[in-house]
């Protein structure tokens, strides 16, 4: 498989699978629950680092894969722990996310600045979390987004309305029937599962927009269920194939940046249509 197959494979499959979870989490606001989940990660890799420092035959660049390993056990518990508190009312979303995000990122970086004293040198590939590594995405690392993206589809076909319904009113969700729990930390599975490939794709600060842009565009010109998750599935493809396509050709311009600015581009057309249809 090409490096430009493999790239086209992991940006659609990703950006679909962000694109059906994107009208669900702008309903239910937890645009900043991404970001959070996404930076949180960064201390997983901090404790790779600080294990490399113990172990040194954990170190090197055959060993890149432990830090990604963090990131994965990082970014879940912290999006549990932040499903639970909000869950049971102990701290608004806010309050959480900003609680945890912000002591793992002081880890990693306090992780970070260790290793460099002790190493005389950056950890191997530290800045692919903040921006990803989108020119080396190889077949399995496509393969691994292709199983995300039907996973998440899948979920969204069987368990849309439920999902939906909890998104926009949880407590008369719940009183009607609909398994609040258990749709709460379902859909922070997802987000978590989404935002762990993306970061590696393209980075934790623009894995966010890709989760809150799609659906915040379809969801202005629609909110039928099945016209908003299908409008921000297509937009999101389309930017996600404009955006690898355009950066082969423009070298200086890296993919997740060209993918991010189309899908804002057409949100704010979508924006200023509407405030000039209802003036």
């Amino acid at each position: 498989m090409t490096s430009l197959a493999a790239a086209l494979i992991c940006a659609s499959a990703l950006s679909v699978a962000c694109a059906a979870l994107s009208v669900f989490v702008v309903s239910r606001r937890w645009a900043f629950i991404g970001e959070g989940i996404a930076h949180s990660g960064f201390g997983g890799a901090g404790t790779a680092w600080m294990l490399a420092l113990i172990f040194p035959a954990l170190d090197g660049p055959e060993m890149q894969w432990l830090p990604y390993c963090g990131v994965i056990v990082f970014a879940l518990l912290s999006a549990l722990a932040i499903g639970a508190v909000t869950r049971h009312g102990m701290a608004e979303s806010d309050t959480a996310i900003g609680i945890f995000m912000v002591a793992s990122v002081a880890w990693g970086f306090i992780a970070r600045e260790a290793y460099m004293f002790y190493r005389k040198a950056q950890p191997h590939g530290w800045q692919s979390f903040f921006f990803g590594e989108f020119r080396d995405v190889d077949m399995t690392f496509a393969i691994t987004s292709t199983l995300l993206c039907l996973a998440v589809i899948a979920t969204v076909w069987l368990m849309g309305k439920e999902i939906f319904a909890y998104c926009f009113d949880p407590e008369t969700a719940e009183a009607s029937g609909v398994r609040a729990g258990f749709v709460h930390y379902l859909m922070i599975l997802l987000v978590t599962a989404t935002i762990v490939i993306g970061s590696r794709i393209v980075g934790s600060i623009l894995v966010t927009a890709l989760l809150v842009l799609p659906g915040a565009t379809s969801l202005a010109i629609s909110r039928r269920l099945s016209v908003a998750v299908g409008g921000s599935v297509a937009l999101a493809l389309v930017a996600a194939i404009a955006g690898v396509l355009i950066s082969r050709q423009v070298q200086f311009l890296t993919t997740g940046p060209a993918i991010v600015l189309i899908l804002f581009a057409v949100f704010v057309v979508v924006f200023v249509g509407k405030r000039v249809r209802r003036s």
